[in-house]
């Protein structure tokens, strides 16, 4: 089973420029729009701000990191969703592979798994003609496993992607927005710091896992590291989406739908674990509904059993109403830690 990723049309007419700071020196700082610049400084100061250099083993500094890029909203994310992943320069950006995330998934998941040292630069992509925010970062390589979204060792060339990245580029709609996040090699290796190849565990396969305690991981994929302790939804919320993940798989969604991109689509979508699923489940439930999924390898619409189609679609519509209510109350935690702090 296949999910379509609409990627956002933008317009492609921005001011040819580059800016730089935080101790870049540059001769065209005044080429690119403030506004851009700004929005650039604020970026680089916020990340640097939750999620400062570390030691590439520190799991307090990311855990840290997690707490406060959790509910962040200094990021003008594209309302529709981001893509994220390597870049191909030989290709038009529409045609990257890359994967799909509601902003706040990726916020908590992937972006946290990065250290920031405030640099920053920005330009225009002189092939696809949109403004990039380069922000100078650092992968966090020396964690446990279960501080990872996925097993990123399934692949050694994902793996060695993420070790040697050292900036984040931050791709700008036409209003400002991001709609493309990528990791990149090609920025300073100036503040990276104390630095060692890692080598990980062997894949075995699975995405997620049990560990010496049989707890399950990776546990920064799973509800707990999403929801606070106390909410009292996550029982339901964790119920809901078993049911869902068995009606998926017995759709064959999860044959497509999970890191190694079996189906190649140039957009992915992650299914595999309960937080990336919670991110993509309305995506889910409009195409089912509309039979525009699942489709075969060729992208042509694939007949599934009438019941196992309702089974993904019942089940999906109960998984999206106990994340809306572990949301909700969320939400009002945060309201009312506010109003008692004023």
């Amino acid at each position: 089973m296949r999910l379509k990723v609409v990627v956002v049309t933008i317009a492609f007419s921005l001011a040819v420029g580059s800016a730089s700071a935080g101790g870049n020196a540059a001769a065209a700082n005044t080429a690119m729009p403030a506004d851009i610049q700004k929005l650039a400084a604020s970026m680089a100061h916020e990340l640097t701000t939750f999620c400062p250099p570390a030691a590439k083993d520190d799991v307090p500094a990311h855990e840290k990191c997690t707490a406060g890029l959790r509910t962040a909203s200094f990021i003008p994310w594209n309302r529709d969703g981001i893509l994220f992943g390597g870049e191909q320069k030989d290709l038009r950006l529409s045609k990257w592979p890359l994967t799909h995330f509601k902003p706040s998934i990726f916020q908590l998941m992937y972006m946290s798994l990065f250290t920031f040292a405030g640099k920053w630069s920005v330009d225009e992509d002189p092939r696809q003609h949109v403004n990039v925010i380069h922000i100078e970062a650092y992968f966090r390589n020396a964690m446990p496993p279960g501080e990872f979204p996925y097993p990123f060792w399934h692949s050694a060339a994902k793996w060695n992607a993420y070790e040697t990245a050292n900036e984040l580029n931050f791709f700008l709609t036409k209003e400002n927005r991001v709609f493309v996040v990528t990791r990149s090699p090609n920025g300073s290796e100036a503040a990276r710091g104390p630095y060692a190849h890692v080598t990980p565990p062997a894949f075995d396969g699975h995405w997620q896992w049990n560990d010496a305690s049989g707890h399950l991981e990776p546990r920064a994929s799973l509800f707990s590291n999403k929801y606070s302790a106390g909410n009292p939804f996550l029982p339901a919320l964790d119920n809901a989406y078993k049911r869902f993940a068995i009606a998926a798989r017995n759709g064959s969604c999860l044959e497509c739908h999970t890191p190694e991109n079996k189906a190649t689509m140039d957009h992915l979508v992650l299914l595999q674990t309960p937080v990336h699923a919670s991110g993509e489940i309305d995506r889910v439930l409009k195409e089912v509904k509309n039979h525009e999924m699942p489709q075969d390898d060729l992208g042509l619409r694939k007949h599934i059993d009438p019941k196992v189609r309702n089974s993904i679609v019942q089940t999906g519509e109960v998984f999206r109403e106990e994340i809306a209510k572990a949301d909700r109350w969320e939400t009002l935690q945060e309201n009312r830690a506010s109003a008692t702090s004023h």
